[in-house]
């Protein structure tokens, strides 16, 4: 019995898979690919595979995480070959490795996970626009990113779950660990994941939006989960 712990990307169609639905995608695939998983033991039994932290429907990524026991240790690259053969295109498994058995569950110790965020700019955006004067819209969206960033309090609209909704305001700058523009302009931002705390970058977005009076479309990847 081993523990295997592996790194992979969903993209296109799996973009849209809940959870529920890519744990399933997952214990069919270990199934397919000939490679048994142990099961748990009691009433109802499931095979021994966790993920580190769900992601939102409709987020590519390229880091997700899962742990998995197995009933015996097999040569990785066979195993990755293998599951790869069997899994939908739009996910592939990018790395694996065997941990120590003893170790935490994966989904115990996220702390974190980093996004980059790109918006997207509608051929009304650019119409009837030189390159010059593209570039200085881009350049006017990013300015305005880091802007809202650097405010002191970051206060987004939250609605309640309650019977009787309720519609108040809670500042997320605390959940924000660091952030960056790439050189293509490209917003790269960490915050916080995990069942203490988490922030999803939707919520920044929309902050971002209220912010500047505007609807703006914007694309999110996951590059990849922190655990400690």
């Amino acid at each position: 019995m081993v523990k295997l712990r592996a790194v992979y990307s969903k993209s296109k169609e799996s973009m849209f898979l809940s959870h529920l639905d890519i744990i399933g995608v997952f214990e069919k695939t270990f199934r397919r690919a000939n490679i048994p998983l142990e099961y748990s033991k009691g009433y109802n039994p499931r095979p021994e595979i966790v993920f580190a932290h769900p992601l939102s429907v409709g987020i590519e990524s390229k880091g997700e995480i899962f742990e998995a026991i197995l009933v015996e240790e097999l040569p990785i690259a066979y195993l990755v070959r293998e599951l790869n053969k069997v899994l939908p295109v739009s996910i592939t498994i990018l790395s694996a490795e065997y941990i120590n058995l003893s170790e935490k569950s994966i989904m115990s110790r996220v702390y974190a996970a980093t996004y980059t965020i790109e918006i997207c700019y509608s051929n009304v955006m650019l119409l009837g626009k030189d390159k010059r004067q593209i570039e200085n819209l881009k350049m006017w969206y990013k300015l305005k990113l880091s802007e809202y960033l650097e405010q002191d309090f970051l206060l987004v609209i939250k609605k309640s779950t309650e019977r009787i909704e309720r519609i108040e305001r809670i500042d997320i700058k605390p959940m924000i660990i660091s952030y960056d523009f790439l050189l293509d302009g490209n917003l790269e931002i960490t915050v916080n994941a995990g069942s203490k705390s988490n922030l999803k970058p939707d919520i920044i977005m929309s902050g971002f939006c209220e912010y500047i009076s505007q609807n703006l479309e914007y694309n999110i990847k996951r590059e990849k989960i922190l655990f400690n």
